[in-house]
């Protein structure tokens, strides 16, 4: 019986380990005073207020918004012809696409960050958002790439072939049959990679210029300015990537036919 409590006991240890800190922040977070230590002093909301009237970081997240959703889009669309093609395609190839779709996944982002740099340098082209955008939708794609694919593989085959029996073409019966069922995981994907790209700091910080998103200017600040208004941000965006992933997930699930 002992031996069988170790796993779940080493399983509490892990997340404690991962969950704890975040606890801690959301802690001072509301902490009315602007020492990030113990004792604590009191309820307050008031480093929420500094941070919703910042017009620096309101500004880091405007400009993350301008990079995320056209990454989201794109890896989105990129998954998805790349799950297309590996689930629905007899392909001579097939495992070397497949290879090349994880390795941004494999190779560690300082040295594909590195890379894309000095590829920059060489095509001669400033760094911008849209460096950014381009950087992290490779970086993103596997994920997308697996979450529809997972629901591609769960789609019953003999529906379309029943579209196609029936006289529709193959665009037909992909646009009828197989995009409904599939939008599901679209939009489970879409959100997965809004928020991996949200907090996407190594590629940002090396591919963005003189543009600094949010992930920057909280990396900075924390260097530099600890403060509980720091507390209250990083809190307010672990609640909104951990919402988004609640619906990419609810909607995952729900795609199952």
């Amino acid at each position: 019986m002992k031996t069988s409590r170790l796993p779940l006991i080493w399983m509490w240890v892990i997340y404690g380990f991962m969950y704890l800190p975040v606890a801690v922040i959301a802690l001072f977070a509301f902490n009315n005073s602007g020492l990030i230590a113990f004792p604590l002093h009191g309820f307050t909301l008031r480093w929420f207020g500094q941070v919703l009237g910042d017009s620096r970081l309101t500004g880091g997240l405007g400009l993350t918004f301008l990079v995320s959703i056209p990454v989201a889009l794109l890896s989105t669309l990129l998954g998805a012809a790349a799950a297309l093609a590996l689930t629905r395609y007899r392909m001579r190839f097939r495992g070397l696409l497949l290879v090349l779709v994880l390795l941004p996944f494999l190779i560690p982002k300082v040295i594909l960050g590195v890379a894309q740099l000095i590829l920059l340098s060489e095509l001669k082209i400033e760094r911008s958002l849209l460096t950014i955008i381009a950087g992290q939708a490779i970086v993103i794609l596997p994920f997308t790439t697996l979450v529809i694919a997972s629901v591609l593989m769960r789609i019953d085959r003999r529906l379309e072939e029943a579209a196609t029996d029936l006289g529709a073409s193959a665009f037909s019966a992909f646009r009828r049959v197989t995009l409904p069922l599939m939008k599901n995981g679209l939009l489970a994907a879409w959100f997965i990679a809004f928020v991996l790209s949200s907090s996407e700091y190594v590629l940002t910080s090396l591919l963005s210029g003189r543009s600094q998103p949010l992930s920057i200017l909280v990396a900075s600040d924390f260097r530099f300015n600890m403060s509980p208004a720091l507390d209250a941000l990083a809190l307010m965006i672990v609640a909104a990537n951990l919402a988004l992933i609640a619906v990419g997930e609810f909607a995952r699930l729900r795609s199952k036919p």
